[in-house]
């Protein structure tokens, strides 16, 4: 059973408002010979919003049976896969991906399996190849509830319309009869796949990284252009682009097989009428209304502008395209709609629901300016660039890179929001719908490492300080072993370093960040850049926690901890480490990253700790 929650009123609803716990000052650090020269000392006053659950999200992608987490044996969800998120306390799924999901069609994803329609994928996961519907949204929501998770779903935003849009939302979410889109009964469609109730999702999205070059599709080149097509809908010239079917764009798919009656179709309809030359083997055929009225050898062909299907003769209406001609055409595509088309649209179905941009640019808010809504803002958090050098070399160039991501695409935003953005009441809230690192050139195994284990906390870290109600860690996982994805990939799926980092993160949920001062900080190794950063927070029953990363590659860090008044007693310590940077689990090291667990006293409000080099350590302390 799924329980609703809403962003509404707590994200949406306009300034940030922090209450203090109590204003008492932090205890006194410890004196004498024995004192740490590194002092961590924690306070009580408020600094952000209380650490949210879904902080801890994956991005789940739908090709291949969800890149192998669904078995097709049992049509379950992997047990291991279950299990895996289970222990890492995963609270939020964002289905059905990014990049790869941009041109996903949901109504061929639905009802019987023998039934379900192919698809083309968007990019970065396969070619253009068909690709089958197995994993469905039904299918993603029966893995989030074994979980115990929640979901936020993208929807294709550039081939299918608002009308499709709102009736995903219609079908994920409308009560038994209420049918709010009219036409089409979605939630008895639903029912009628097994699932009565509504799964009530919260928070979507409307496409994916569509500023950059490799998902323009329809749009312009030109980002400018780009950006308003995407906002407010146009239309868009597109020039020498093969045909193929619905469901491949492989260049292949648009070769003549020599065969009687050929039926391609563009890539992306409708066609504006009028607007098409279609090229066989480089030589311009005429569009007719009728190929009944065509002679064996005219070079003619019919074209459906509203769905883009282009129909050749069979050699007596109409030529046949000769045997492996490549059969091309310029048209302009279009008209298609804009964002705040697709924002009315899914409104209408459930007002409810948070919509998000994924134009995360300050460029967005500005266009869209007061008059035009949106819910929310999907930043993408990444560490992307080439590196070269040896697994030392690449964390003393990543890490402090790292620490600059978070901030600068964050506070960006903030800025463009206060200086262009709706009135009060009708903030946007930033939902981080992916982060991780792309890293070109580094050593095998560096996506699981604890170099990246150590970036990614300082992600999380820079999240909850900016009060991001959910975060996506990219990705869950994916169909062929790999060190890099959140639990690796198929068969064999690893509970690696980074979701161990994220389970202790969980720890922290429902705790408030409070203010802390770091002094005596060593410079780590090699960085030129702080060894420990840290995050501490205390709850409402007093308990504190400390998060620490110690970033330098080679030396441990001692430190003492002091506490707030009232907090003692006997502290956990949880420790993330292996046996160095370039260390990562895998089916056949599944522990080269764990954690460990030991007790220390804290009776007199302060500890001493020797946070290991390159660790993650949560200390919990009791108030």
């Amino acid at each position: 059973m799924h329980r609703r929650t809403t962003f509404t009123a707590a994200l949406g609803g306009g300034l940030l408002v922090l209450t203090a716990i109590t204003q008492a000052a932090p205890a006194a650090p410890a004196t004498g010979p024995e004192a740490a020269a590194v002092t961590i000392s924690v306070g009580t006053e408020a600094t952000a919003r209380p650490v949210p659950d879904q902080i801890v999200g994956a991005n789940h992608r739908w090709p291949r049976g969800g890149l192998g987490m669904w078995d097709t044996g049992t049509d379950q969800p992997s047990a291991l896969m279950v299990e895996l998120a289970k222990k890492t306390n995963l609270k939020l799924v964002r289905y059905p991906g990014g990049t790869v999901a941009n041109l996903f069609d949901w109504k061929k994803s639905i009802g019987p399996q023998d039934q379900r329609g192919c698809q083309v994928g968007g990019g970065f996961v396969g070619g253009a190849e068909p690709m089958d519907s197995a994993y469905g949204p039904d299918e993603n929501e029966r893995f989030v509830d074994a979980i115990g998770a929640r979901t936020t779903i993208m929807t294709n935003g550039t081939t299918q319309t608002p009308r499709d849009a709102a009736d995903y939302v219609e079908y994920m979410n409308a009560k038994p009869g209420a049918n709010p889109n009219g036409g089409t009964d979605w939630a008895k469609v639903r029912a009628a796949n097994g699932h009565p109730d509504p799964y009530d999702i919260d928070v979507w999205e409307v496409g994916n990284e569509l500023y950059l070059p490799n998902q323009a599709y329809w749009r312009a080149k030109d980002l400018d252009t780009r950006l308003r097509q995407f906002a407010f809908g146009g239309t868009q010239r597109q020039q020498d682009q093969p045909l193929g079917t619905a469901c491949d764009h492989r260049p292949e798919a648009g070769v003549s097989d020599g065969s009687a009656g050929q039926r391609f179709q563009v890539w992306y309809p409708p066609v504006v009428p009028g607007s098409a030359t279609v090229r066989v083997g480089g030589e311009a055929w005429r569009q007719v209304g009728d190929l009944g009225a065509a002679g064996p050898d005219a070079a003619v062909y019919q074209l459906d502008a509203k769905t883009g299907r282009v129909t050749f003769g069979d050699g007596v209406h109409g030529r046949i395209p000769p045997a492996d001609a490549a059969v091309k055409a310029d048209y302009d595509s279009g008209p298609h709609a804009g964002f705040t088309d697709f924002y009315a649209a899914m409104k209408k179905a459930d007002p409810s629901i948070s919509v998000c941009s994924p134009w995360e640019k300050p460029e967005f808010v500005k266009l869209m300016g007061r008059e035009h809504r949106y819910d929310c803002i999907g930043p993408h958090l990444y560490l992307n660039r080439e590196v070269q050098g040896t697994a030392a070399e690449v964390h003393d160039t990543t890490v402090p890179e790292a620490d600059q991501v978070v901030d600068r695409e964050l506070d960006a935003l903030e800025a463009a929001i206060d200086a262009y953005g709706p009135g009060a009441g009708k903030r946007p809230f930033l939902e981080v719908s992916e982060y991780g690192t792309i890293v070109a050139g580094a050593p095998e195994g560096w996506g699981g490492s604890l170099t990246n284990v150590l970036i990614q906390g300082g992600h999380v870290i820079g999240m909850i300080n900016h009060g991001v109600p959910l975060a996506i860690s990219s990705n869950l996982n994916t169909d062929k072993p790999a060190a890099g994805e959140l639990f690796g990939g198929a068969p064999e799926f690893t509970d690696t370093g980074r979701a161990r980092m994220l389970g202790l993160v969980s720890k922290l949920a429902g705790s408030t960040p409070v203010r802390q001062e770091v002094t005596g900080n060593p410079d780590a190794t090699g960085g030129g850049y702080p060894a420990l950063r840290v995050l501490s927070t205390r709850a409402d029953n007093g308990t504190v926690r400390v998060f620490v990363l110690n970033r330098d590659r080679e030396q441990d860090v001692h430190a003492g901890v002091a506490l707030p008044p009232g907090t003692g007693g006997t502290a956990r310590v949880h420790t993330l480490n292996g046996a160095g940077i370039s260390s990562y689990n895998s089916a056949t090291q599944p522990d080269a990253l764990k954690v460990t667990t030991t007790e220390q006293d804290a009776g007199d409000g302060r500890l001493d700790h020797t946070f290991p080099a390159h660790s993650v350590t949560l200390i919990e302390v009791p108030g």
